[in-house]
Parts: structure tokens; C-alpha cells; sequence
């Protein structure tokens, strides 16, 4: 009778030994996952990004020819205003050209004076649908509870408990029966994602 008490004893003592030492484990696995997602130093992660999708017709753009040149050699007017000849020859002219169609604009400005090109721009604008995608994705972050656990067997208990919920939803908790001098330890994982 007494090998059998002390057997009980024992079997209890080593079974809050090996309570112990696992809730230490999970404790020293919770202080691992926190340190390796970043949450002991206070790095919020939140994933956002933008994407832009151009949708492209197959198209071509076709320019118009170009003319040839024609040299036309007409005879000197016998009255030359030559005033009017230098105020045309030294005034800025402007000319535009465009092109326009289900794609794209494009404009071609030059600036012309003294025969020769002063400045030549060309700009374009595109006339695509474009399609925005916004993702925006928000990390799980690790959180801890605490709360209390009831039990009810012969007599009601409670116990003080603490949790800790990692990133991939799983929950590990801890609590400890201050009447019963129990130490209890349970997990939870998702049922579906």
C-alpha cells in the first residue's frame, strides 16, 4: 500500500514536471516566433501594392507620305519691298501638325525663322483603357490574451489563463488552477482558412 502511494506520488510529481517543462517549451517556441516575425521590436508589416494593367489593341499607326520637294523659279518682281522681305525673313512662324486616332495623338510644334528650324517639339498622348488593380493584403500579427478558464469535474474551478495566437491562427494557451494547484495547457488550430 505504501509502494503504491509513493508510486502515485511519484507519477504526480512527474507529471507537473513534465507539465512544467512543456509549458516552458511553449513559452521559449512563443518568445521564438515573436522574435523572428519582428513583433518584439515593433515592425508593423501591412502589403500593399498598385498594379496598372495597359490593355493594348493590335494596331498600327500609319503616317501620310511624305510630298516631294518642287524647286518653283519664278521671275524677280520688278517693285521689291525689302522691308517687308526682312520682316518676313526674321519673324517667328509656329507651325502644328497632328495625328489622331484611336490610340494616340501626336502633335508636332516647330518654330521657324531666318530659313532655318529654331525648335522642334513632339508630344504624344496616349488613349489606352487602363485597368487599376489595388491589392491590399494585411498581415496577421501574432497577439497575446488573457482570460480565465472554468472547469467543472467535482467542483467548480477557475483558472487564470493566458494566449498567445500566432500568424497561421493557431492558439496556444496557459493557466494555472491556483485552488487545485493544477497546471493546465491547451492549443487550438483553424478548422478551414
Amino acid at each position: 500500500m505504501a509502494l503504491e502511494l509513493l508510486t502515485r506520488k511519484l507519477a504526480k510529481v512527474k507529471l507537473q514536471e513534465i507539465l512544467i517543462l512543456l509549458a516552458i517549451l511553449v513559452g521559449i517556441g512563443i518568445y521564438i516566433d515573436l522574435r523572428s516575425n519582428g513583433i518584439l521590436f515593433g515592425s508593423d508589416s501591412i502589403i500593399s501594392r498598385d498594379t496598372i494593367v495597359v490593355n493594348l489593341p493590335p494596331q498600327t499607326i500609319s503616317l501620310p507620305p511624305g510630298q516631294p520637294i518642287n524647286i518653283i523659279n519664278q521671275p524677280i518682281p520688278s517693285k521689291v519691298d525689302t522691308g517687308a522681305i526682312l520682316k518676313a525673313f526674321f519673324r517667328e512662324v509656329t507651325y502644328l501638325d497632328s495625328l489622331d486616332n484611336d490610340t494616340v495623338k501626336i502633335v508636332l510644334k516647330e518654330v521657324i525663322s531666318e530659313n532655318a528650324v529654331r525648335s522642334r517639339t513632339l508630344s504624344w498622348n496616349l488613349k489606352l483603357p487602363l485597368t487599376t488593380i489595388v491589392e491590399s493584403k494585411n498581415e496577421l500579427k501574432p497577439m497575446f490574451f488573457y482570460g480565465g478558464i472554468i472547469d467543472y469535474s467535482n467542483q467548480m474551478t477557475l483558472s487564470p489563463s493566458i494566449g498567445y495566437k500566432n500568424k497561421r491562427d493557431q492558439i496556444v494557451f496557459l493557466g494555472f488552477d491556483p485552488f487545485n494547484k493544477q497546471v493546465k495547457v491547451g492549443g487550438f488550430l483553424p478548422l478551414k482558412k
